[in-house]
């Protein structure tokens, strides 16, 4: 759906970029305020790139997994 977003805006590149910009400035504020909330993402080349590539919904997706799995 991302691609496709990006494909049909005229800016393809400006909106992958914000999208991973979003998606890993998400990783970083999750993790300073891991001390507060308790939830934690480890950064590995895993996460860095689920959220890079899908954004916000790729660090949802490895908060689920986070959950199901710790």
């Amino acid at each position: 759906m991302i691609m496709v977003f990006a494909i049909k805006s005229k800016k393809f590149f400006k909106t992958l970029f914000l999208g991973a910009l979003s998606g890993i400035g998400t990783v970083i504020i999750i993790n300073l305020t891991s001390k507060y909330s308790g939830i934690y993402i480890p950064v590995n080349e895993f996460s860095v790139m689920a959220s890079g590539v899908f954004g916000i919904p790729g660090v949802c997706g490895l908060l689920i997994l986070n959950i199901i799995f710790i």
